[in-house]
């Protein structure tokens, strides 16, 4: 019996990876560029730029073109730096990420400790704590941010991709000691075509036997993707439709399957991973 396959209203590219991924291929066709580091967290994606002769780098040492800076954006060092060497580059920083810089920035500048809700080992979180400065923490713990004195000033923002619960217990947990802050901001920074994935997603985990993530496993809104929808029934990241096959038991009795992707997986990945399951008996 053929499988029925609901789709996400929303899949594919967000309008940041998008605009990320066009500005560079359009550049690269009349210059050699170098991303520095992935330009997007999926390597399909970055595969395809390589086969275009888009290079990934992780130094500037490594230049030898014009330097495209990732969707994640980076510390506000690395200007400095290019422009110090006199590199060419294009700034492809997602827009929703460049005004969570801003306003890390602006509540530094204000007097606020500032926490981060986020991976401190992700690309963007670094570049929110360079903005932030020296009084500035990060982490997806309360525990993990203060092991002792609290600040008395406290500014809270998140990393853009992660999900509007996960952000409201973090700063539930913290307001556990409200009597020791004397003053507490919450800037909003969350992006809302991830928030908006998530909720569809979740209506497709209500509603189908299994839910079929594409992505890739470095991205952080792709398993969040799968983390949440297994909250209401059962999902699994898939990175390619190579992993589409009768040996995946729950997709094998699955009646009715929901497709949802990652903000930096390709419409024609998408396609394919739709398709491998159509074939499936």
């Amino acid at each position: 019996m053929a499988k029925l396959v609901k789709k996400a209203a929303e899949l594919g590219f967000c309008p940041g990876v998008a605009r990320a991924v066009e500005t560079t291929m359009r550049a690269a066709r009349s210059t050699p560029v170098f991303t520095l580091g992935r330009l997007v967290h999926n390597d399909v994606v970055v595969s395809e730029l390589e086969a275009m002769g888009i290079a990934v780098i992780h130094s500037l040492d490594d230049a030898r073109g014009l330097v495209a800076i990732s969707a994640h954006g980076v510390p506000a060092q690395v200007y400095h730096q290019l422009q110090h060497r006199g590199l060419k580059f294009i700034d492809t920083t997602c827009p929703i990420v460049r005004k969570a810089q801003q306003v890390a920035s602006q509540l530094a500048s204000e007097g606020y400790f500032v926490v981060v809700y986020g991976d401190p080992g992700h690309a963007e979180v670094k570049g929110l704590l360079d903005r932030a400065g020296p009084k500035s923490k990060a982490g997806l713990s309360v525990s993990s941010i203060f092991r002792g004195r609290l600040p008395k000033r406290l500014a809270i923002l998140s990393q853009t991709t992660r999900l509007s619960h996960e952000v409201q217990a973090f700063v539930g947990e913290l307001l556990t000691s409200l009597e020791k802050f004397q003053d507490i901001r919450i800037a909003v920074t969350l992006c809302s075509h991830v928030a908006r994935r998530a909720r569809e997603a979740a209506s497709l985990a209500s509603s189908t036997d299994l839910v079929v993530v594409v992505g890739d496993p470095q991205s952080s809104n792709s398993n969040r993707l799968v983390e949440w929808c297994n909250q209401f029934g059962y999902a699994r990241l898939v990175s390619s439709a190579n992993m589409i096959d009768g040996e995946w038991q729950e997709l094998r009795v699955a009646q009715t399957v929901g497709v949802t992707s990652g903000t930096s997986s390709p419409n024609w990945l998408i396609d394919e991973v739709i398709d491998a399951i159509e074939r499936l008996d």
